[in-house]
């Protein structure tokens, strides 16, 4: 397991999630431009995406809860099709998602928030695992609130992927300090084992790989500034190729989904 070292202190967290580039309603404001458009629009495949692989996770009618939801985008796309509720620690994106999709949002986390264990037969964290300081007790605390035979989803940056490798101190899914933890299949397997999980499937997200490496390009230009940018014509489609013929082979994609079972 992938840690950062030394952990930042509670102050530090919260002044992380309130800078300028961290902006849990980015998606909900009007394109300002092309690259704007663009996400909106993958994002809105992204969604559909998500959707047809709940449908073949559960059956209709089926209690999901979704960890650290945001704006409630997600679920907002289940409801019509199971019971759905969620958690988000930041206060007016929980309440947004409310009033916006009349979804049931508690504000909190695993610890502050009250639910009944065995209570749902599917909880799902996109993008969060990393975020979690208490990584072992809010996943056992997870198995706890599924139900027997119950799913846990899970999506995560691959650490393992080439566009780490290419990237290095520039790929954008360290976000340090915000970003606690980096994770490989091994060590989400040592996870599930550990916490009374089984992996039963695994997969690409498919567009992750597009969004990590453009974003990893835009660090390193800040970084190093216009001498990357000769460099960028030449590496951007090579890494974006590369990664996906890599995950392909290896199964180590930019980022992975995990189906982990209760056990």
């Amino acid at each position: 397991m992938i840690f950062l070292n030394p952990r930042p202190s509670q102050t530090e967290m919260e002044s992380a999630y309130q800078e300028e580039g961290y902006d849990p309603f980015q998606s909900l404001e009007k394109p300002k431009g092309i690259f704007d458009r663009a996400y909106r629009l993958a994002r809105t495949y992204a969604l559909a995406w998500k959707k047809r692989l709940v449908n073949k996770i559960v059956e209709p009618g089926a209690k999901i809860l979704d960890g650290g939801c945001s704006t409630g985008e997600f679920l907002s796309v289940l409801k019509d099709k199971y019971v759905v509720e969620g958690f988000e620690p930041e206060p007016d994106a929980a309440r947004w998602a409310g009033n916006r999709f009349g979804l049931t949002v508690h504000t909190g986390n695993l610890n502050t928030v009250s639910f009944q264990n065995d209570g749902f037969d599917l909880v799902t964290l996109w993008h969060v695992l990393e975020h979690i300081p208490e990584l072992q007790p809010d996943v056992t605390r997870i198995h706890q609130l599924l139900r027997p035979g119950g799913k846990f989803l899970i999506a995560v940056p691959n650490v393992g992927s080439l566009d780490a490798k290419i990237y290095k101190e520039n790929w954008v899914a360290l976000d340090a300090p915000r970003h606690l933890w980096h994770f490989t299949l091994p060590s989400i397997n040592s996870l599930a084992s550990s916490t009374g999980f089984k992996i039963v499937r695994t997969g690409m997200l498919p567009l992750d790989t597009v969004y990590n490496v453009l974003l990893s390009e835009q660090l390193a230009i800040g970084t190093y500034g216009r001498i990357q940018l000769m460099k960028a014509i030449f590496r951007f489609p090579f890494a974006i190729i590369g990664s996906m013929i890599y995950g392909l082979f290896t199964g180590s994609h930019s980022s992975r989904y995990y189906i982990l079972e209760k056990v």
